[in-house]
C-alpha cells in the first residue's frame, strides 16, 4: 500500500495482516466455483443444492407444460416471493419436479428482493453440440436467458446464471428446451415424505404464444368491437396508421392523433404491438410529396421519418417492420444508393435498442415460384446486411394465403429456423378470391401449421374491421357476429388453452398430465449451409438454486471488498535510536490507489482544463474512445495522423494515468475506413500489416492494454477476406511490436447478457482459447459492459465462468442505456461498479462515458458545464466509500499503530 504519514522524526515499518471481518452474518455466503471444462461426471452441486436437495426420482425423463409452448428438462416453481423458499430436486440421468412446503425466512425484511443463483451439469443427445440457455417464465414476466452454456455430447457442461425476481409469482417455470411433453408432479412435505392423495389443481394463467390481429382506427370509440377483441387476441399491429402516407401526407405536417388514441386502446388492454412500417418500398404506398424528392431533400426526409417515428414512439412497439417489402421493390435504394436500408435499420436500432427488428415480406413462405422472395434470397438478403452490421433480428413472412401449400410452408419455415431467429407470421389471411368456407378451411390449416412449429414465436392476422369488409378476410360480419374463419379462430384459441386441470397424487406421490394434443413428431432439420441441426435430448445433473435477500447479496459484496480490496496494516513507530514511540500522533492520508478505475476520454479533453480537472480528481485511468481507432489516424490510405492522439497522450502522461489502447483493429466492417473495405488480399494484407507496424511502434510501451481484433465473436471482417488465421496474424504481430502490453479479447453482450448465441460466455472461452492454443498472447478478457437493465446474478456468475481462466479481467466500457432515464442509469450504475468492484477477479473498471457537447455515447457523468448529473453522483459516492481517507490515532504502549485501509 502507498501512504503518506506525518510523523516528525519517526522511523515507521508497515505490516501486512491478514484481514478479518467482523461483522456478524447468518446468512449465505456466495460461492464463486465455476467450470469451463465439459467432464464425464458431473461435479456435486454448490449449496448442496441450496432450494434444490437430491431427491431420486421416479424412472421418468422430466418435461413440464406451462402455458403454451414446449419446454424439456423443466422445473416448475411455486410462489417465487421474497421470504419464502421451495424447493425442487435434479438427479441424473431423469429430472423429477419435488414440491415442498414452504419455509418461510424470518430475516428477510419488507422492501427486500430475492436474487436467485442457478447452477446445474447439462448433457445432450442429438447433436455434437448445442448451444443451452436457461429462461424463466412467470406469470408476469418473461427472463429470456438466465444463464447458458455450450453443450457437448457425451460429457457434462456447466451452466451457472441467476436472476432477480422483480415481482411475486404463484406459478413459474425454469426451462432449458423448448418441447411440448408429459408432467409429472411430485408431491412432498417439508421433510420429503411423498405426499399420496394429495388434491392437485393446474390452472393455465397466462398465454404465452402471441396471436394477434391488425386493428384501424375503426376500433376507436367502439366499445363491443374493442371487449370482442381483447378476450381472443394478446397482441395488435396498427394497419395503416402508422405508415408513412398516414401521418406525414403533407410535407412537415405530422399528425400521430390517430395512432395516439390506438395506442390508448393497447395501452389500457396490455396488448403487446408490432410496429408497421417505417418505411414502404413500394412507391405507390409511399408519399406523393416524398416520390417527388431525390438527393439530400430525400434524405433529409427520412431521417426526419425515422427520429419523428422512433422517438415519438420508443419502447411502445416490441417489433419494427424497418423497410417493408425490401425483396419486391428498392425506391430507396435506387434513389440514396445501396446503404440506404443499412442507414434505416442503424437508425433504428440506435432509436430503439430494445425493439426487435424485422424484414417483413411476401411471397416467401406462401409460395416459391415469386423469384423476388424464395427463401434461399430472402435469408440471403438478411446476412447481406447483417454483414453490413445491422441489427436485424426477426423474420416477419406476410402470409397473405390462397390455397396454402403445407408441407412446402413446413419447409420453408424449416430452413429459415436455422437462422436462429424469431418467425412471425404477420399478417395472415386467405384471399377473398375464396368463399368463406374454404377461407375457413384454409386458415385453420395455416394457424395449425404456423402454431405446430416450434421456431414461430408469433402469429397476427390481417383482418381489421372496416364497415366496408376486410383486406381479404374478415372474422365476423358488422354486427360481430362470427363468419366461419371467426369460428375457427375460437375454436384454436379454446384448443390452445389447457384450462383447468385437476386429480389427486397417487401411492408414488406423484400426478401426471399431458398439454397439447400429441402425434407423430416431424423431423425440422434443414440446411443453408454445412448444418448439424436436429432434436436435442437434454440430461441434467447436480442442479441448485440459491436465493439471496438484497440484504446478503451486499453483505456478501462488502465482504469480498474488505478481505481483497482492503488489508490491515500495523504501523511500529521509533525513534532514531530504534526505541519505540508510545502516543505518537499518527496521521495517515492515502495518495494512490491499487485499483484502476478510469474512464474514455475524447478530443474533447484537450485545451479543456476544468475538465482535465475534474477528470484527475477522479479517476487513475482512461481510454481513447476513437481517437486510436483505424477510420481516426488513416482515413485516407497512406495519410496516417496521429496529432491527436498524441496531444491526448501527453494529457496522460502529465498526470500519470494508465492508459488502455483500443483499438488496433475493429471486425465490424461499419467502423472500418471505406478504403480498407475495398481491399482484398494481398492489398488488404499489406495494408493491416502497415497497420500494426505504424500504430504499435508510434506507442511501444504507451498503453497497458491493447484491444487487439474488437468483437471478433460477433462480427468477422478481416477473417471472411484474409483467411481463418487473420486475427492469429494480429495478435501475434502485436506481441511482438510490444511484448509489455497485455493483449485483450474485448467484446459486448458477454457479461450484460446470455441470449447473444455469438457472445455467450463459452463462446468467448472456447474462441480465447482457440486462439491460444495456436500460440497467440491473449492475456485479458475485456468484458465491454453495456448494460440495459443489469442481471447481477447472471453477472457475476458469469465473471466467475471467466475466471477459471486465470487472466486479468476488466471492465472495458461500462455504461447504461439511455433509454433509461438518468435517475434509473445512475440506479444501475451503482449495481455493475458495485459488482464489478467486489469481484475478486475484476482487476479495472472503465466507464464508456467521454463529454461531448452533444453528449456521451449512452450515458454522461456531468452535463456541460461539469455539474454531475445522477450517474456522476454515484461515481463521487463510490469513490468516497471506497478509499481510506484520512486516518488519525496515536501508537499504543509498544509503539503500534493498526488500521484497516484500500489497497494503494
Amino acid at each position: 500500500m502507498k501512504y503518506t504519514l506525518t510523523s516528525a522524526g519517526f522511523l515507521v515499518c508497515f505490516v501486512l495482516l491478514g484481514a478479518s471481518l467482523a461483522a456478524s452474518y447468518d446468512g449465505p455466503l456466495y460461492d464463486f466455483t465455476a467450470y469451463t471444462e465439459c467432464k464425464e461426471l458431473p461435479e456435486q452441486p454448490l449449496y448442496n443444492g441450496g432450494l434444490l436437495k437430491n431427491q431420486l426420482p421416479e424412472n421418468f425423463s422430466s418435461i413440464a407444460h406451462f402455458s403454451t409452448g414446449f419446454y424439456t428438462p423443466a422445473f416448475i416453481l411455486h410462489n417465487l416471493t421474497p421470504g419464502t423458499i421451495y424447493c425442487f430436486s435434479s438427479k441424473n440421468p431423469y429430472v423429477s419436479i419435488t414440491f415442498y412446503l414452504p419455509m418461510h425466512v424470518a430475516r428477510c425484511c419488507n422492501g427486500s428482493y430475492f436474487l436467485y443463483c442457478i447452477t446445474v451439469w447439462l448433457k445432450i443427445e442429438g447433436a455434437n453440440s448445442a448451444h443451452v440457455r436457461a429462461s424463466l417464465k412467470t406469470e408476469n414476466s418473461v427472463y429470456n436467458c438466465v444463464g447458458s452454456a455450450a453443450a457437448k455430447q457425451g460429457c457434462w457442461s456447466f451452466l451457472k446464471g441467476g436472476f432477480v425476481l422483480d415481482s411475486p409469482s404463484n406459478l413459474s417455470i425454469l426451462f432449458f428446451q423448448e418441447r411440448k411433453r408429459a408432467v409429472t408432479i411430485h408431491a412432498a412435505d417439508g421433510s420429503g415424505d411423498t405426499l399420496q392423495g394429495a388434491e392437485i389443481t393446474i390452472e393455465q394463467v397466462s398465454k404465452d404464444f402471441p396471436f394477434g390481429s391488425a386493428i384501424a382506427s375503426t376500433i376507436l370509440g367502439n366499445l363491443p368491437y374493442q371487449k370482442w377483441f381483447v378476450e381472443r387476441f394478446n397482441a395488435a399491429v396498427f394497419e395503416n396508421e402508422l405508415k408513412w402516407y398516414a401521418t406525414e401526407p403533407e410535407q412537415g405536417k405530422i399528425n400521430y392523433t390517430i395512432a395516439d388514441q390506438m395506442m390508448e386502446f393497447v395501452r389500457a388492454n396490455q396488448l403487446i404491438a408490432r410496429g408497421h412500417n417505417i418505411f414502404w418500398e413500394d412507391p405507390r404506398y409511399t408519399p406523393a410529396w416524398v416520390r417527388s424528392l431525390t438527393g439530400p431533400a430525400l434524405q433529409s426526409a427520412v431521417n426526419s421519418r425515422i427520429q419523428s417515428l422512433m422517438n415519438k414512439y420508443k419502447e411502445e412497439f416490441i417489433h419494427w417492420d424497418v423497410s417493408n417489402e425490401m425483396l419486391h421493390f428498392d425506391f430507396y435504394e435506387q434513389r440514396l444508393g445501396h446503404d440506404a436500408t443499412l442507414h434505416f435499420y442503424e437508425t433504428a436500432h440506435q432509436s430503439d435498442p430494445l425493439a426487435t427488428l424485422f424484414m417483413n415480406e411476401f411471397n416467401v413462405v406462401e409460395t416459391c415460384s415469386d423469384e423476388n422472395s424464395t427463401v434461399d434470397r430472402y435469408i440471403s438478403r438478411l446476412r447481406e446486411l447483417k454483414r453490413g452490421g445491422v441489427l436485424m433480428d426477426g423474420i416477419g413472412l406476410e402470409s397473405h394465403f390462397t390455397v396454402p401449400n403445407l408441407p412446402l410452408m413446413r419447409a420453408i419455415l424449416d430452413k429459415l429456423a436455422t437462422l436462429n431467429l424469431p418467425i412471425w407470421l404477420t399478417e395472415v389471411d386467405i384471399s377473398g378470391k375464396l368463399d368463406k368456407e374454404t377461407q375457413a378451411v384454409y386458415l385453420e390449416q395455416v394457424l395449425r401449421e404456423g402454431f405446430s412449429h416450434p421456431s414461430v414465436n408469433g402469429i397476427m392476422l390481417w383482418t381489421a374491421l372496416h364497415p366496408n369488409g376486410c383486406y381479404q378476410m374478415c372474422l365476423t360480419d358488422n354486427n360481430l357476429q362470427n363468419l366461419p374463419a371467426g369460428n375457427i379462430v375460437d375454436k384454436l384459441l379454446k384448443e390452445w388453452q389447457t384450462g383447468e386441470v385437476t386429480g389427486h397424487t397417487d401411492g408414488h406421490g406423484s400426478f401426471s398430465f399431458y398439454g397439447f394434443l400429441d402425434g407423430p413428431l416431424y423431423d425440422f432439420t434443414a440446411c443453408t449451409e454445412n448444418s448439424d441441426d436436429r432434436d436435442i435430448n437434454i440430461d441434467v445433473a447436480s442442479a441448485s438454486l440459491q436465493p439471496f435477500t438484497e440484504h446478503q447479496w451486499r453483505f456478501n459484496q462488502q465482504y469480498i471488498i474488505n478481505t481483497e480490496r482492503k488489508r490491515a496494516v500495523t504501523m511500529h513507530v521509533t525513534n532514531g535510536h530504534g526505541d519505540i514511540l508510545q502516543g505518537a500522533v499518527i496521521k495517515i492520508k492515502q495518495v494512490s490507489k491499487d485499483f484502476p478505475l478510469g474512464s474514455a476520454i475524447a478530443s474533447t479533453i484537450l485545451g479543456n482544463l476544468p475538465y482535465q480537472k475534474w477528470f484527475v480528481k477522479r479517476f487513475n485511468a482512461a481510454v481513447f474512445e476513437n481517437e486510436l481507432k483505424w477510420y481516426a489516424t488513416e482515413a485516407e490510405q497512406g495519410k496516417v495522423n496521429y496529432t491527436v492522439a498524441d496531444q491526448m497522450m501527453e494529457f496522460v502522461r502529465a498526470n500519470k494515468l494508465i492508459v488502455r489502447g483500443h483499438n488496433i483493429f475493429w471486425e465490424n466492417p461499419k467502423y472500418n475506413p471505406t478504403w480498407v473495405r475495398n481491399l482484398t488480399g494481398f492489398q488488404l494484407q499489406s495494408a493491416v500489416n502497415s497497420r500494426i507496424q505504424s500504430l504499435m511502434n508510434k506507442y511501444k510501451e504507451e498503453f497497458i492494454h491493447w484491444d487487439v481484433s474488437n468483437e471478433i465473436l460477433d462480427f468477422d471482417f478481416y477473417e471472411q477476406r484474409l483467411g481463418p488465421k487473420a486475427a492469429l496474424h494480429f495478435f501475434q504481430t502485436a506481441h511482438q511490436s510490444d511484448p509489455l502490453a497485455t493483449l485483450f479479447m474485448n467484446e459486448y453482450n458477454v457479461v450484460e447478457t446470455c441470449s447473444d448465441v455469438n457472445s455467450m460466455v463459452d463462446s468467448y472461452i472456447s474462441r480465447l482459447r482457440e486462439l491460444r492454443r495456436s500460440g497467440v498472447s491473449t492475456d485479458g478478457i475485456g468484458l465491454q459492459g453495456h448494460f440495459t437493465v443489469p442481471n447481477l446474478p447472471l453477472m457475476r456468475a458469469i465473471i466467475d465462468k471467466m475466471t477459471t481462466l486465470k487472466l486479468p479481467i476488466w471492465l472495458t466500457e461500462v455504461d447504461i442505456s439511455s433509454k433509461l432515464s438518468k435517475e434509473k442509469q445512475a440506479v444501475y450504475l451503482e449495481q455493475v461498479l458495485r459488482e464489478g468492484f467486489s469481484h475478486p477477479s475484476v482487476s479495472g473498471i472503465m466507464l464508456w462515458a467521454a463529454l461531448h457537447p452533444n453528449g456521451c455515447y449512452q450515458m454522461c457523468l456531468t452535463d456541460n458545464n461539469l455539474q454531475n448529473l445522477p450517474a456522476g453522483d454515484v461515481v463521487d459516492k463510490l469513490l468516497k466509500e471506497c478509499q481510506t481517507g484520512e486516518v488519525t490515532g496515536h501508537t499504543d504502549a509498544h509503539g503500534s499503530y493498526s488500521f484497516y485501509g484500500f489497497l494503494g
